[in-house]
């Protein structure tokens, strides 16, 4: 089960960041300057999102997430069971605030998901480990390339 949780925050992390990058800087789009500042900023949020959810998935989210399942085993019926872990995931998220609703929403149902899926090893719990690291290092690479592209057209004149 640790594993499964593991796996799930590794998940869950990338994409939290994304959805919560598209909700920030869709309500500024028309601040920013054009498509590239847009793109710009949405990649460094989602770097930035990344690098402060996953210590924080990876720590408190597991934990809660297991402590919410074990409380449902032991509490209710095996028909409500997927309910209360539910609720008991958004009541852990509402501790840290508004934002992490979204958070716990998300790991809840790829939990569900990966708990359908079957069991997961310790192999590919570590493998999950590089899901959020390789996202942080390609997407810093990838606003690295753009601003060096942007820096050649502005300097060669070619806009």
């Amino acid at each position: 089960m640790w594993n499964r949780k593991i796996v799930t925050a590794s998940i869950a992390s990338p994409v939290y960041a994304i959805l919560l990058a598209c909700g920030v800087t869709m309500m500024g789009v028309r601040e920013n300057g054009g498509m590239s500042g847009v793109l710009n900023g949405f990649l460094l949020m989602t770097v930035a999102y990344v690098a402060v959810s996953f210590p924080i998935m990876l720590t408190y989210g597991v934990v809660t997430s297991w402590c919410s399942d074990w409380l449902a085993n032991r509490l209710s019926s095996k028909r409500f069971r997927w309910f209360t872990s539910f609720v008991l995931h958004i009541l852990f998220g509402l501790v840290l605030s508004w934002l992490s609703l979204l958070a716990a929403t998300l790991f809840y149902l790829v939990d569900r998901l990966l708990q359908h899926r079957g069991d997961i090893t310790k192999p590919q719990t570590v493998k999950s480990l590089l899901i959020p690291i390789g996202y942080l290092l390609i997407v810093t690479g990838s606003v690295y390339i753009i601003d060096v592209i942007q820096d050649l057209f502005v300097r060669f004149n070619f806009f």
